[in-house]
Parts: structure tokens; C-alpha cells; sequence
């Protein structure tokens, strides 16, 4: 079987050589004037519209898409050529980017905007894998823009949950202590809470601990009544729908941002393409771009014009289990550990999820693994460009070697059922391996400084190719819950650096002047 297998091979190989050549042959002894060409002597009659341009409104896709997604599509060809012109463009299309063009439309009514963003869908990776908690500002170094943007942007993500209808649920958390040791943590956080403007804080000993959640055993803990929990990924495809509908924005979906370059008529042009595919070639332009890019955040802004060697990215795999249908109620708020140190996981926690994808369940996790690629989802996803970044990392390299038990527990914990478990048997003994199956995984971004120090605040890269382009280089947790805060600090930088006039004072100026 095999030798005929062979013959065949050699035969089908001949036949296909002999194919290329005699084409190869014909191509080469063509004469000049029987090549065709667009401009040769043949007529050609060219129609002056395709099917579907320049038809009436598509109601089905101004609603999905929003009017000026509509109109583009049933036009562009014929009155853009092809391109496509905003005020501003926004590269991602995660929570983050999108409440910054919703911010953005707000605050000027006449702007356009256009959202890039790489992906199918909107929110599908760090805003739609996640625990769905709002924190309320207790971890974050007082005075920090992480700290301000996440009390404020619990508030503001409350109020727009109400607004709109959204699940959301203020089902309290409990940061508990094991013993006296832990328990100092407990009091420092609780000072830092303080610091920050976090209300209603309590610390309760044992028997506090066993009223509120009777299977959670521990020393003390910090009670957080404010903390709650929500479906960010619903959430951003609400802002999604809502800042389409205001007919000036436009979400641009597999459109992986590949080039920037700067016209000479000041413009900002971003060529693209979707991902994975030869073509066809995107194009958009811009006055101004800000680039909030989750696990390319480096990248984006490097083939910005940004600053490649800074703010290096690197990303970790949380994995979740779910408890059984039958075991869910084993407690009804979110049950925390003290942090672990090292500035990377807060620890294997219980969360009650309201989450319109994977329903309403009580979660345990996440770990905090190495991913070996950027949308490492499982152990075996690989890229060798991304392993090569992250073991070319010196910073993730001298955090490594500072938390060698953290670093090789997390792999651990990712790799063993039983002794991720264990993390939160620590506090719920009564949990068993057969109470909990497999649930999903996320995966974050996070950058590490000068000293393998991680990165305790969020980083832009202001005044980027000429002053044009913003980046967003680090916006790891609370990031989801202070979104809208974070949306409004981003603005603010950028009316500072793009020198941009709101609707008021540009009144204030005319009256000033007609005066």
C-alpha cells in the first residue's frame, strides 16, 4: 500500500511540475499586446453602483450598528472612496474605549468618533472574562489615580446600571484574616480604605463573621457592605449600543489596528485589517487617536509612535471554578483573603455572578498563572512571539525571583484541582473538590517597573506622534468598575494635550469677546 502510495505521489508531483512550467512557459512567451490590462484597447463598461449601495436605510442595521454605521456601508465606496474620516478614533473596544467615546460624545456634541476594535465583538477578553465585582476602592495606594477613578467610578457605575436597566447587586464583601497575623493586613487595609474615601467599613471578629456568612471561618475580617457585583461585559455593549445611537460614532469591529502614520495635512491615519486575513485593507483617519488596547497596549502604542520599551506588557490566566447548582448557596457575598503580596493576585475568592452569559453562580478564583501567549485562555495556548517578550522581560524577571513562591504556587494552583482548592478551604473548610466544576477563565494584563515592582496605578503615554495620539499603556483591576471615572480622566488629559475647546467655554469665550 505504501509503495503505491509513492508511485502516486511521484506521478501527481510530475504532473503538477510539469503544469508550472508549461504556465510559467506561456506567461514568458506572451506578447506585449496580449497581456491584458485595464488600459488596454478592450472596452470595458463599468457599473456605477453594487448591490446594496446606494439603496434605501437598512433599519435592521442602523439599529445593531447605529445610523452612521448604516449610512457608511450603503455609501462609502461612492463618496468616501473607500476611507473613512472622524474626529477621533479610539483603538479597542473594551470597556475602557468605549466609555472613553462615550465620554467623549458627551462633552462634545458636534465630535464623530470611530471605536477599532480587533475582535468580532465587543468586551471579549479582559471586560468579559472577569469576577464582575465593583470594588469599592479598599487595595489602592491613596492619592493614586487608580484610587480616585475606582471610588468614584463605583458610584458612577451603580447609577448607570439603574439607569439602564442592568443587572447589578450590592451583595457586600468580607476581606477575611485566618488568624492574628493575617489580621494586621486587615487593619491596614482598612486604614488605606479610610484614606481613600471608602464608607461603612466595619472590622468584625469571629462570631460577627459567622452571622453575616456561617461557612466562612476566620479570625477577623474587613466587611465592605458597598462592594457589589455586575456584568461588565453587558454593561459595555450597553455603552456600545448607546453611543451608536447618538448617529456620530461608529464601532469598527475586526479591525486590528497594524499601521500609524501621519499626513501632511495633520491627520492621523490608521491602517488595518481583520485578523488573520491577507485583506482587504482598512483605512480611517483622524485629527486625534487614543489607543486603549488591553493586552496590546504596548504594541498599539509602539507601532504608534509611543515609547516600545516602557510599560511592557505581561499577561496571567485566571481560572475559575463554579460550585454545583446544589452547593451555590454556600455563601451570598463575596468572600475575599487578605492579599497574598506582591502586588499581583488578591487571592482565590468566592463571587456570586449575575452574569447574562454563564447565569447566576457562585464562582472560586481566579489563580494568577504566566500565560504563555496574550490570549492565553488555557495552559497550551502558545505564541512564540509573546513567550519570547515576556522571558525578554528583566522586570518580570526580578519580580519572578523576589516572589519565587508565588510565581511557581500560581503554576502550581493552575495545574492542580486540589490545590487551588485548598486556597479556599483556608476560610470555607467545608468546601470539597466534589462540591465544584470547571468554569471559565480570564486572562489580564499587567505591567511590571524598574525593580520587578508591579505597576500600582494606571499609565498614559501622553503627546504621542506630534502631540496627536493618546495611549492608555496600563488599566489592569479595578479598571471594569472605574471605567466611567477612568473615561472622564482620559478626556481630561485630552482636551489638556489635543488642546480641544468644550461647548462652554468656547460660549464663554464668545460672549466675552461680544462684550
Amino acid at each position: 500500500m505504501f509503495h503505491r502510495a509513492g508511485r502516486l505521489f511521484v506521478h501527481h508531483r510530475r504532473a503538477i511540475t510539469l503544469g508550472t512550467v508549461a504556465t510559467g512557459a506561456g506567461l514568458i512567451f506572451l506578447k506585449p499586446d496580449q497581456i491584458v490590462h485595464a488600459e488596454s484597447n478592450h472596452s470595458l463598461k463599468f457599473w456605477q453602483n453594487l448591490p446594496g449601495e446606494n439603496t434605501p436605510e437598512n433599519p435592521g442595521l442602523a439599529k445593531l450598528r447605529g445610523m452612521a454605521a448604516e449610512q457608511r456601508f450603503r455609501t462609502s465606496l461612492t463618496q468616501h472612496n473607500g476611507k473613512t474620516d472622524f474626529d477621533v478614533v479610539i483603538v479597542g473596544g473594551g470597556i475602557i474605549g468605549l466609555a472613553t467615546a462615550r465620554e467623549l460624545l458627551k462633552r462634545f456634541p458636534q465630535m464623530t468618533v470611530a471605536v477599532l476594535e480587533k475582535e468580532r465583538e465587543v468586551a471579549a477578553h479582559q471586560t468579559g472574562h472577569n469576577s464582575g465585582v465593583i470594588h469599592a476602592g479598599i487595595y489602592y495606594k491613596p492619592g493614586s489615580r487608580m484610587a480616585k477613578t475606582c471610588v468614584r467610578g463605583a458610584d458612577l457605575m451603580y447609577e448607570y446600571c439603574k439607569q439602564n436597566q442592568l443587572p447589578v447587586e450590592r451583595c457586600g464583601k468580607l476581606i477575611v484574616a485566618v488568624d492574628e497575623k493575617e489580621h494586621k493586613q486587615v487593619e491596614r487595609l482598612m486604614e488605606i480604605a479610610t484614606l481613600n474615601g471608602v464608607k461603612d467599613l466595619q472590622i468584625l471578629n469571629h462570631d460577627e463573621i459567622k452571622q453575616l456568612e456561617p461557612n466562612v471561618v476566620a479570625y477577623s475580617a474587613l466587611y465592605s457592605p458597598n462592594t457589589g457585583i455586575t456584568d461588565f461585559g453587558l454593561v459595555a455593549q450597553c455603552i456600545a449600543n448607546e453611543i451608536v445611537q447618538t448617529g456620530r460614532a461608529e464601532i469598527k469591529l475586526a479591525f486590528e489596528a497594524q499601521k500609524f502614520e501621519s499626513r501632511s495635512d495633520g491627520r492621523v491615519e490608521i491602517w488595518g485589517g481583520e485578523p488573520n486575513q491577507r485583506g482587504p485593507t482598512l483605512k480611517v483617519t483622524a485629527k486625534n487617536v487614543i489607543t486603549c488596547a488591553g493586552f496590546y497596549s504596548d504594541r498599539v502604542a509602539g507601532l504608534a509612535g509611543g515609547d516600545a520599551s516602557r510599560a511592557k506588557v505581561v499577561t496571567f490566566r485566571g481560572t475559575y471554578y463554579q460550585l454545583k447548582p446544589e452547593y451555590r448557596g454556600i455563601c451570598r457575598m463575596n468572600v475575599y483573603p487578605v492579599p497574598s503580596g506582591g502586588g499581583i493576585p488578591v487571592g482565590v475568592h468566592f463571587t456570586p455572578t449575575v452574569n447574562t452569559r454563564r447565569g447566576i453562580q457562585m464562582i472560586v478564583g481566579p489563580g494568577a498563572c504566566l500565560t504563555f501567549a496574550r490570549e492565553g485562555y488555557t495552559f497550551t495556548d502558545m505564541n512564540m512571539k509573546d513567550v519570547f517578550h515576556s522571558l525578554t522581560n528583566l522586570n518580570l524577571w526580578m519580580f519572578a525571583l523576589k516572589n519565587p513562591s508565588l510565581s511557581i504556587g500560581e503554576l502550581y494552583k493552575d495545574m492542580n484541582k486540589n490545590a487551588f482548592l485548598r486556597a479556599a478551604q483556608a476560610y470555607v473548610p467545608g468546601l470539597t473538590s466534589d462540591m465544584v466544576e470547571e468554569s471559565f477563565a480570564g486572562v489580564m494584563s499587567q505591567v511590571f517597573e524598574e525593580g520587578g515592582v508591579a505597576a500600582n496605578d494606571y499609565i498614559l503615554e501622553r503627546k504621542v506622534m506630534d502631540g496627536k495620539i493618546l495611549c492608555v499603556r496600563n488599566a489592569p483591576t479595578p479598571a471594569c468598575t472605574a471605567s466611567l471615572a477612568i473615561a472622564e480622566m482620559v478626556i481630561d488629559t485630552a482636551i489638556e494635550d489635543f488642546e480641544w475647546e468644550q461647548v462652554e467655554e468656547k460660549t464663554k469665550r464668545l460672549v466675552a469677546v461680544a462684550a
